[in-house]
């Protein structure tokens, strides 16, 4: 293990759940150490020297040189492993400038600074000490690596939030307070857990605040003779048409087996005309059977964000921009609901809306 060489980051997992609170105080012994999840992108910063390097998650190397305001607070660190997030701001709209700058990398460096909106400064908040003046600190327990991380105080470079927390009642008040105001959730950690590289048996566990949505079903995708994800969609009243917006997994808690009784009988091969497709849907996008839409299921999903971009889906589609939803998953199966009563595309516009502080 080298400075300069990127390691498998640790990774939290989702929790979820009526007694999701409960769990996490449970499955970490009564403390949890509760850190606030920053909207923005994870990297891994390097230092040896006067030389600096950033690594993505998937372990691709960050052009830092787009990032002229944290030079200096870098080259204040001492020879150091951390393990951070980018951040441009609470919430959403501080994810959308970290991406909006990171998605520049490929330019060239003179053209990027003529076009780049540098008005929006970026920071550094460190959640984790991989290294530390030299030393590696892996085998020590996330409270011991903490006093290092709070040894950092940089203008631009300070350590994350963290609040230890020993209630049920204490986490879920903390976590309502926080996505109250915008902010994302909550990354909660045993605080005797060893930063193990490629990690992911729960010592790290993810708490988001997810917007439910009531979506149709529109088609299925099978694995190996059952139903093994959704693809699900809006109404839109004006065209009196569906509109796709997420694919999800079907399996969660075991509804697909419920699916596959509700929807019996329903699948159809060719795409009903009033389901409408994005152009920009491939084959490997399209599912194996389609089902008629006043015919079929509404869902409740549960999203982390609405995004509106370029992408697969045709929700709201106008000029090759769409609605999708981030990190979505089934929550449950709405049988009490007809297909024209699942949320609409003017629904989803107005959430999208809300959460990026434009009404």
């Amino acid at each position: 293990m080298e400075i300069l060489k990127p390691i498998e980051p640790m990774l939290a997992v989702y929790a979820a759940g009526d007694d999701v609170y409960r769990d996490v105080i449970a499955l970490h012994s009564g403390v949890t150490c509760a850190e606030l999840k920053y909207d923005g992108y994870r990297i891994q910063l390097h230092k040896k020297g006067s030389i600096v390097k950033a690594f993505t998650r998937s372990l691709n190397e960050a052009p830092l040189g787009i990032y002229p305001e944290l030079s200096a607070s870098i080259q204040s660190l001492p020879d150091c492993v951390l393990d951070c997030e980018l951040n441009g701001g609470i919430g959403h709209s501080g994810f959308r400038v970290v991406k909006n700058r990171f998605r520049s990398k490929e330019q060239g460096m003179e053209a990027y600074r003529k076009k780049a909106d540098l008005s929006r400064k970026l920071e550094i908040r460190v959640f984790d000490a991989i290294n530390f003046a030299g030393a590696w600190l892996l085998d020590m327990p996330l409270t011991e690596r903490r006093r290092y991380t709070e040894r950092i105080n940089e203008k631009r470079i300070k350590p994350g939030r963290q609040w230890r927390i020993s209630s049920a009642e204490g986490l879920e008040a903390l976590f309502n307070r926080l996505v109250g105001g915008k902010n994302e959730g909550l990354v909660c950690k045993n605080p005797s857990s060893l930063y193990i590289p490629g990690d992911e048996s729960g010592e790290w566990l993810k708490i988001k605040k997810f917007e439910p949505i009531d979506v149709v079903v529109l088609g299925v995708y099978m694995s190996n003779g059952v139903i093994s994800q959704l693809l699900c969609g809006t109404y839109n009243p004006a065209r009196k048409c569906f509109e796709t917006l997420t694919k999800v997994n079907a399996k969660r808690k075991g509804m697909n087996r419920q699916l596959e009784e509700l929807l019996k009988g329903k699948y159809v091969a060719e795409k009903p005309s009033s389901v409408v497709l994005s152009p920009c849907a491939g084959d490997e996008d399209l599912p194996q059977f389609y089902i008629e839409p006043n015919s079929s299921v509404v869902v409740e999903v549960k999203a982390m964000n609405i995004h509106y971009g370029k992408n697969r889906y045709s929700c709201g589609l106008d000029s090759g921009k769409s609605y999708s939803l981030r990190i979505a998953w089934l929550n449950e199966i709405r049988e009490d609901k007809a297909a024209v009563q699942a949320s609409t595309v003017n629904d989803v516009e107005y959430l999208y809306k809300a959460q990026e502080g434009l009404i």
